[in-house]
């Protein structure tokens, strides 16, 4: 016969089961202080508070792919008695050498990522102050509180994730780079970390890079008629395109989906960068480290005796990249890169500024694209305006019908998304010819009568078609309204 403290516990391992089976959960781990489950994705607080309830012990949390969840409750296993193998399946949380008073740093870093992946944010900040604690994400360009843990924890929470990052965790007074991979039940992402020495304690900033992300020109919104320019410049056997921006610009997304585009068997590609955000199959990816002086030009010395078609360069960021780039360029290459301007004009600026005369620009670059992103309105809740707004755009005037963001339970902002708009330069003869003339004066004015769309234009169209406000045109192209 069974004591009443035998059948209590029996009674409570049932409950527990049967919580975690209508949530779509597994146990997979019990001890007297914790409790660990499985799940698809990040559980609920229901789930969470009633388990800590019932087995007075710490919730743990594990993401396994959602077959493998079904799988289990489908066969009814008892996880106590699963394989080794079996338990520890896919544990698509990072946990390396864990010790068991990390677990509350451990979940709370797992779920964070786990939220700010499901949200779509690009970045997560987590910040220590005097009073408190702040984490917050960036969803569609914009910040967002998510949590205000306990102050207490700043320490653990920046050496958690200096442990996941391979760091220093003694040095707390310089800055220090990292990467490390982390998973869901769908993806690979390849999170890149930044430490900030502050007053209050070690500030950290990470990077959500999708590495699975579709790659494809059909996908980034440009415009048919600059779509079709664009693959013809990727057509030709030599030349420079540089695709230029701010930071968070998108100019990432674009350069890799160009070699995707160029991704063919007869071609070697190559590129250089810092560091590898997305690994692309076929094409030969090198990344810079500071620490062994392997910077950008001497990566491209070195790309250039491995009989190279196509370079990408990361970023042009000092004179001897953009001499060595803009030479490949003219010896038989097709080169493609990035620079942080604001304009297709101030490119041309840029470069002469690294050193590249008017005549060496001219006779490599073929298309400078500038690009923003800007946020999409929410279609659940977006909203046009009766009254039509003029917009002067140069000697013209836009008669146009505004659409407003409203907010709503699907997108909390009335923004849902982001797309790009973008400025194509061709360099022309009529460009050429100036370039080699070297007066900056004419070669603005030449550029400023020769390009088709600008930034501005390239957002009205959006504003026009609903797709995103004046406001956010006026904000990221850096116009009065």
């Amino acid at each position: 016969m069974n004591s009443p403290s035998e059948t209590e516990n029996t009674l409570m391992e049932r409950e527990i089961h049967d919580i975690c089976q209508r949530h779509q959960s597994v146990v997979i781990k019990k001890d007297d202080n914790k409790i660990t489950i499985a799940s698809s994705e990040l559980p609920n607080d229901d789930l969470l508070s009633a388990l800590r309830f019932i087995s007075g012990r710490i919730v743990n949390v594990e993401i396994w792919p959602r077959a493998k969840i079904e799988s289990v409750l489908h066969q009814n296993i008892s996880l106590n008695h699963l394989p080794e193998e079996e338990a520890s399946l896919l544990p698509l949380t990072t946990d390396i050498n864990a010790d068991e008073n990390d677990a509350p740093v451990i979940q709370l870093i797992n779920q964070t990522l786990l939220t700010a992946i499901q949200r779509r944010a690009s970045d997560i900040h987590f910040e220590p102050f005097q009073q408190g604690y702040r984490i917050r994400i960036r969803v569609d360009g914009a910040l967002h509180l998510l949590s205000s843990p306990s102050p207490q924890m700043n320490a653990s929470i920046a050496a958690r994730l200096k442990i996941m990052a391979k760091l220093n965790i003694a040095e707390k007074r310089l800055p220090q780079d990292g990467q490390f991979d982390w998973y869901d039940a769908r993806h690979n992402y390849a999170i890149r970390m930044a430490t900030l020495p502050t007053i209050h304690g070690e500030k950290v900033v990470l990077r959500i890079l999708n590495t699975m992300r579709q790659l494809s020109l059909d996908q980034l919104g440009i415009p048919d008629q600059l779509l079709n320019q664009l693959q013809q410049k990727l057509g030709l056997p030599q030349g420079m395109i540089l695709v230029t921006g701010p930071t968070g610009s998108g100019k990432t997304v674009t350069l890799y989906s160009c070699l995707q585009y160029l991704n063919q068997n007869k071609k070697n590609i190559c590129s250089v960068e810092d560091p590898v955000e997305i690994p692309l199959n076929g094409i030969n990816q090198t990344q810079t480290n500071s620490k062994i002086e392997l910077n950008f030009a001497k990566v491209l010395r070195a790309l250039l005796r491995q009989d190279p078609d196509i370079i990408m360069v990361g970023e042009i960021r000092d004179s001897e990249t953009a001499e060595i780039s803009v030479k490949a360029a003219q010896t038989g290459h097709l080169v493609l890169s990035t620079l942080h301007t604001n304009s297709t004009v101030d490119t041309l600026s840029r470069l002469q500024n690294l050193g590249i005369s008017g005549y060496m620009a001219a006779s490599c670059i073929k298309l400078i694209i500038a690009q923003r992103l800007v946020r999409k309105l929410c279609l659940h809740c977006r909203n046009q305006q009766t009254e039509e707004t003029i917009i002067n755009i140069g000697n013209n005037s836009l008669f146009i019908k505004q659409w407003l963001a409203v907010g709503c339970e699907h997108c909390f902002s009335g923004y849902y998304g982001r797309t790009a708009i973008y400025e194509f330069l061709e360099i022309t003869y009529e460009i050429q010819q100036v370039l080699s003339e070297q007066n900056p004066q004419n070669i603005k004015n030449i550029i400023m009568t020769q390009r088709k769309d600008t930034l501005l234009s390239s957002g009205i169209l959006l504003v026009e078609q609903g797709i995103t406000t004046l406001e956010e045109i006026y904000q990221v192209t850096g116009q009065e309204e």
